[in-house]
């Protein structure tokens, strides 16, 4: 049944870097995302979306209190070493490569409405990445406490942002900077033909190091919950859905109208375990593209609202992060931990504000 959040008609203009379409129209869509260090714009959404908790009130959830102390752990990746590379998310770098074996994805806002994804690989590290795009200022705190040597694949970025990314305790291997570990696919337009390799990348780095607390906990599911079968949202031109298929147990996603898969598994569908909506201040950073068009900066430390979806069913909350060297605490709306699931997280950044429909 549809979250209880007040609803509203949200249709993201049709306009017309860019985890993240007619033939005329299309072609000065991709035009303008390559100048933005972006890709093509994705097809305006044209359904109702509900609006975002920071403008509603909390639904009533019932919390039963439970028999037993939860058990959990933390913080769930269970690699050796942490390996993070910023990939395309717009229709033109559809199938993307290696997805399907991330622990966490970011879908963050970047220019012209589109999203980008900063996958986090630990558990599993796939045999190659991409495409590889370039970074953006808030990926220094997004990645701050997965580690202080966190090596970081990305394929550039402006000096503006270079100037802050430095200042960041990952390794940079900027496909700009030199070009080891990275190859251009055949067959894919620039430059959406990024590949990284990952061995090849890591052995560049010096290795990478073991994952470390960002505050996910992994166990039993909160008490109370609503339906939580489905979630949507949609930047001006982006637009992502997730959808639980129960036979699997997890979610399945929809990106600008397609089903996102992955090349190394031979196309499967690309499936997450959890899903986190994380509303976030985001505001204009003092980079632009040379379209003058402003790179929005994602607040990722602070305090808003989330929610959670695992197993069918949702939980609103809060997050908090007190500064970039703390994890990041999910709590349901009576205090309890949002536990998450065994499997990939995907996590969506959300201006706050911005319509989700959950159901």
């Amino acid at each position: 049944m549809p979250s209880t959040m007040n609803r509203r008609d949200i249709t993201p203009s049709a306009q017309r870097r860019t985890h993240r379409l007619g033939a005329t129209l299309l072609a000065g869509a991709a035009a303008l995302a390559l100048t933005a260090c972006g890709g093509a714009p994705a097809q305006s959404p044209t359904s109702a979306l509900s609006t975002a908790p920071t403008t509603s009130s909390t639904p009533s959830v019932a919390t039963p209190t439970p028999s037993a102390t939860p058990t959990m752990t933390k913080p769930g990746l269970t690699g050796s070493q942490v390996f993070a590379v910023k990939i395309d998310h717009t229709r033109p770098s559809h199938p993307r490569v290696g997805t399907s074996s991330a622990d966490v994805v970011y879908v963050e806002p970047v220019e012209a409405g589109l999203t980008r994804l900063l996958a986090v690989f630990s558990s599993t590290l796939p045999e190659k990445v991409g495409p590889v795009r370039s970074t953006r200022e808030s990926d220094v705190d997004l990645l701050a406490n997965y580690g202080t040597k966190v090596a970081f694949a990305f394929s550039g970025a402006s000096d503006y942002t270079m100037a802050r990314i430095n200042k960041g305790t990952q390794v940079n291997l900027s496909f700009d900077a030199d070009r080891t570990g990275y190859t251009r696919e055949a067959g894919r337009p620039k430059p959406y033909d990024v590949i990284g390799t990952t061995s090849v990348l890591l052995q560049r780095a010096g290795g990478s190091v073991p994952p470390g607390d960002v505050g996910f906990y992994y166990g039993t599911a909160p008490t109370g919950g609503a339906s939580g079968t489905a979630v949507r949202t949609s930047w001006t031109s982006s637009t992502i859905s997730f959808s639980y298929a129960s036979s699997a147990g997890k979610y399945l996603i929809t990106s600008d109208g397609r089903q996102e898969v992955d090349v190394l598994t031979g196309g499967k569908p690309v499936e997450a375990a959890n899903v986190i909506v994380q509303y976030v201040v985001t505001k204009p950073s003092g980079n632009r593209d040379i379209n003058g068009v402003v790179t929005p900066l994602v607040e990722v430390t602070g305090t808003g609202k989330a929610i959670l979806l695992r197993e069918g069913k949702s939980w609103q909350g809060t997050w908090t992060r007190p500064d970039a060297a703390s994890p990041t605490a999910f709590k349901t709306a009576d205090g309890q931990d949002m536990q998450l699931a065994k499997g990939s997280t995907w996590v969506l950044l959300v201006p706050q504000g911005q319509g989700v429909t959950v159901s």
